[in-house]
């Protein structure tokens, strides 16, 4: 019995106890243990994955996609209500395509050295990076062309002021054309 005359203490009411004890929790007067619990497991999944882009290309590539100071839900995936059209743009950003910059990352046993990661639709010698696929590759600049009112294509836009612009469902028919044009080209040869 007198082992079950004491209540059981919350599990969050022990983090928290234990937060308070190394010092891990501000203000905890004014915080709940899942706030702080959130705030702190927040910290530390960012500071893993900065340390983490130093070293991994593939993270570096997906901080240079995207904006690296935005944590948390993606304001463009609620700016595009197709769905289809949402998981394309995701999928880009995510560096789940099929651009020479990635495809040379998978090839086994030896990656493709970055450097000789070509585009295969032109002759500019270029890496078949990103910016080079929407920006500067003169296979798609029909596509460019039909959109270029509704989206900044130059080829000196930045890349990443293209894939922040306000007009995301565009954005997203847009990379869906110059995708289909690439698939048509390359399934040709």
């Amino acid at each position: 019995m007198g082992r079950k005359s004491r209540l059981p203490i919350c599990w969050l009411a022990q983090v928290a106890e234990r937060l308070l004890t190394y010092n891990l929790c501000i203000n905890n007067d004014q915080l709940l243990p899942s706030v702080c619990l959130k705030q702190l497991a927040e910290k530390q999944y960012i500071i893993h994955h900065q340390m983490a882009a130093a070293d991994s290309s593939r993270v570096r590539a997906y901080l240079g996609l995207n904006n690296s100071a935005q944590y948390g839900y993606k304001k463009y995936l609620s700016k595009v209500d197709n769905a289809q059209l949402r998981k394309t743009l995701a999928r880009f950003r995510c560096a789940n395509h099929k651009l020479q910059i990635e495809l040379g990352r998978q090839v086994k046993p030896v990656k493709v050295p970055m450097q000789h990661r070509y585009c295969k639709l032109c002759n500019l010698g270029e890496v078949e990076d990103e910016d080079h696929f929407l920006l500067v590759c003169p296979t798609y600049q029909s596509v460019r062309e039909r959109f270029r009112g509704s989206l900044p294509l130059t080829a000196i836009t930045p890349l990443a002021e293209l894939l922040s612009c306000q007009q995301q469902g565009i954005l997203a028919r847009f990379l869906v054309q110059c995708q289909t044009v690439r698939s048509e080209l390359l399934h040709q040869t």
